[in-house]
């Protein structure tokens, strides 16, 4: 059984060593995930997947649900407040933080909430 996880992903510009673009549609997107509570990967190294997600600052930040994709994979790390990044390779592609469902995304945040994803 997977669990999904409500979080807000922004993705790293190319100008910041990310990619050229997001991946369009985001949701179905997977790649390796490193939490920030296991930062040497002692649970094991992972991939995220987003099942849905919704688009806003053009596109450069995402509403989503998100999961791992095998049962096996430690859950735990994706409780409330939790900080990730999705890798393609070693290129830090996006920063995430798992959000509590009842929080409500803004259509638009401002610079300082940009900076506090990453």
């Amino acid at each position: 059984m997977n669990r999904e996880v409500r979080a807000v992903i922004r993705w790293v510009p190319a100008s910041r060593g990310g990619r050229i673009a997001p991946p369009r549609p985001a949701a179905g997107y997977a790649t390796f995930a490193r939490f920030e509570n296991d930062p040497g990967e002692a649970l094991g190294a992972w991939s995220l997947r987003i099942f849905s997600a919704v688009e806003f600052q053009e596109g450069e930040v995402i509403d989503a649900r998100v999961g791992f994709l095998v049962d096996e994979a430690p859950h735990e790390l994706l409780k409330e407040g939790e900080r990730f990044e999705f890798l393609e390779g070693r290129k830090v592609v996006a920063k995430g933080v798992v959000l509590p469902e009842a929080v409500e995304a803004p259509q638009r945040i401002s610079d300082f909430e940009l900076a506090l994803l990453g």
